[in-house]
């Protein structure tokens, strides 16, 4: 569960899910905000208890207000180098700004791509996000390293009614080290 457990907006600590036969208990840690949408999506974790099919994206959605947000952004991530995609990139959503943002403090939001590199935020809020994509080794959700695969929106978007889908192009500044094959 915790490898596709998905909390939007993203809580400050991971919230403690139990099951048992038929019933999953989500029990969050952290204080909810005032008229917040919120979001559990269960990735492909829960499954059919007598043949084990997985029912994919499972979302609860539930508002600390008096209405659900309904507003989305979508698009693809693409590496730069290759045109091709990688499924293990996230996409992240901050509402800070600053550079540093994307080192130094958690997304507001963030989305997995599927096989063919999109992703789609869903019960999003009328806000501006900055858009980044980054390999979230280790599951910081952070940048950390010139050698990490990373993406960014060339400015920021503004989630208003129907929204463009938005392209992002993936690069890392320094290559990993190619290792040579060991003599024979």
């Amino acid at each position: 569960v915790s490898e596709n457990l998905l909390v939007s907006p993203l809580p400050q600590s991971l919230p403690n899910v139990d099951y048992k036969l038929k019933t999953v208990t989500v029990k969050l840690r952290d204080s909810l905000e005032a008229n917040t949408t919120y979001s559990i999506n269960f990735g492909s974790s829960i499954k059919d208890f007598t043949e084990g099919n997985p029912l994919k994206d499972f979302t609860y959605t539930f508002s600390t207000g008096s209405y659900i947000d309904s507003l989305e952004l979508s698009g693809k991530v693409i590496l730069a180098e290759t045109g091709k995609t990688d499924s293990t990139l996230i996409v992240m959503l901050h509402t800070n700004g600053e550079d540093s943002a994307v080192v130094n403090e958690k997304p507001k939001y963030i989305a997995k791509l599927d096989n063919k590199g999109n992703f789609t935020f869903k019960n999003l809020p009328s806000k501006t996000f900055h858009v980044y994509a980054l390999k979230d080794e280790g599951g910081s959700r952070r940048y950390f390293g010139e050698k990490q695969l990373f993406a960014f929106a060339d400015k920021p978007v503004t989630i208003q009614g129907k929204n463009e889908p938005i392209v992002l192009y993936a690069f890392s500044s320094k290559p990993a080290p190619v290792q040579a094959p060991p003599p024979a």
